[in-house]
């Protein structure tokens, strides 16, 4: 059993007369794992990219300083999404070519996909097996 608020559910027990129990739809998770996937990725992502701007413009290097943080998310994300993440890991730190573009990713069975978006590679992996 998984209450949201004790404080809320013990309001709608005195306005109900009995014990209630408060679930999270499984619809309701899933978009609200979705979402928080999308969000931690964008900003690692955009973190990623400031370190390489800071270094391409200014030829300071903070990558010793930021790799700490960097290992935190990485195990964070193998702790979730195990042999999964290593995709994850991709799309964040090598999805640009050289010439800037987005990157086709092809798997070992020989499919392309083409992740531009966080959405995208959420959806992705969750397809993986």
């Amino acid at each position: 059993m998984e209450i949201y608020n004790d404080n809320f559910v013990k309001h709608l027990e005195d306005i109900v007369g009995t014990n209630i129990n408060v679930k999270e739809s499984t619809k309701s998770k899933t978009q609200k794992e979705q979402r928080n996937f999308c969000e931690i990725v964008q900003n690692w992502d955009k973190a990623w990219q400031r370190g390489n701007t800071i270094f391409r413009d200014t030829g300071i290097d903070l990558g010793d300083y930021e790799a700490s943080h960097y290992k935190m998310i990485e195990d964070l994300f193998i702790m979730l999404y195990g042999s999964k993440s290593g995709v994850v890991f991709w799309w964040v730190y090598e999805r640009y070519s050289e010439d800037g573009e987005v990157a086709t990713l092809v798997t070992e069975e020989g499919e392309k996909h083409k992740l531009s978006t966080p959405l995208q590679l959420y959806k992705f992996i969750k397809k993986l097996k």
